[in-house]
């Protein structure tokens, strides 16, 4: 896909999504929630390196959110308050692990790949989750805000400043795969999707590019999972939990992989759709006649459905569907 094709519509997003807290009906509680739409934005963006340019899926990318979240939050229990140091933090620890990872997972190709990403964090889950240093099941709590530059009154206190900076992370995060993808280093990755071994047999090297795809795209991750702490105060060890990788892959599937804009709109799509079916789950209850503590589960059911009626009627995702059909190769050997 070219840049020109969508570039317009992601310059659209971003300038509706600029202006957006000027609306009247953006509080607080709303502002929290286009945050937390526009950090699963990132990571499903992010994830979009590999699944949708690369042809690997990852169940380990939420590994690479706890990671990045944990890192910001030892540094603010610590009371070092510089949102620079955490974001550095963040990379630091991020960067190496994602490097081990890749080392290993892209030893192996298809459904491999994808469980040894899963194995990495379920390990790590373990690890934070039993750990007494890092809070047990609890995690961190009662986190102090980040400061922007050194003095308290650049601290990111409030939902507006949270916004504007999860806005800011998500704008640079698409500007990098953008260029990224329209680069020779893009091209050499959808080669690798489109046949591994040909790509191979022309040169490539096949392992380095996808090791440095996965680094990549655990990175931008992490520096999602690094501003996570400083909304909500805290970093726990669900965020480590394999789920939240299942969540990410399905947010790229209902915005379409291989198109950038997509899964950053499955991804706000995803985390407002759970919000809003959750929040009139309780008048479904009462209107079904069901107490709350028998229908607990039925706000999933819904959210399920809807899931598979888009992945039935739009197998392609939003913004896959709207893509021109690619005409079919022509057969070995003939020629147009």
């Amino acid at each position: 896909m070219s840049a020109s094709r969508f570039g317009w519509r992601m310059w659209a997003i971003f300038a509706v999504l600029a202006i957006l807290p000027a609306f009247p009906f953006m509080t607080g509680y709303r502002l929290g929630l286009a945050f937390d739409a526009l950090l699963f934005g990132i990571v499903a963006l992010s994830l979009d390196l590999l699944m949708g340019y690369t042809g690997l899926v990852s169940f380990g990318h939420s590994a690479f959110l706890g990671l990045g979240a944990y890192a910001t939050a030892i540094l603010l229990e610590r009371g070092v308050r510089s949102l620079w140091l955490c974001l550095g933090a963040a990379v630091v620890v991020v960067g190496c692990y994602a490097l081990i990872v890749s080392y290993f997972a892209t030893t192996r190709r298809g459904i491999y790949f994808a469980l040894l990403t899963l194995i990495f964090a379920e390990v790590m889950y373990t690890v934070f989750r039993y750990t007494q240093a890092f809070g047990g099941s609890d995690g961190i709590q009662g986190l102090e805000s980040a400061w922007l530059l050194p003095a308290p009154a650049s601290a990111l206190d409030t939902p507006l400043k949270n916004y504007y900076l999860v806005l800011a992370l998500l704008l640079l995060a698409y500007l990098a795969c953008r260029t990224l993808v329209d680069s020779h280093f893009g091209k050499a990755l959808i080669a690798i999707r489109e046949n591994e071994d040909r790509a191979r047999f022309l040169g490539y090297n096949v392992r380095r590019y996808k090791m440095v795809v996965c680094v990549i795209s655990g990175l931008l991750t992490g520096l999602a999972g690094a501003i996570y702490p400083i909304r909500l105060a805290n970093a726990t060890p669900d965020l480590l939990l394999w789920t939240v990788s299942g969540e990410a892959i399905v947010m790229v599937m209902i915005g379409g992989m291989g198109t950038l804009v997509g899964p950053i709109i499955g991804g706000a799509f995803f985390i407002v759709l759970q919000e809003e079916v959750s929040s009139y789950a309780p008048k479904i209850y009462l209107a079904l006649g069901l107490s709350a503590d028998k229908g607990v589960g039925l706000h999933f059911l819904i959210i399920g459905v809807i899931l598979v009626l888009i992945v039935l009627f739009m197998p392609k995702g939003f913004l896959g569907t709207l893509r021109p059909a690619r005409a079919a190769p022509a057969p070995a050997g003939e020629t147009k």
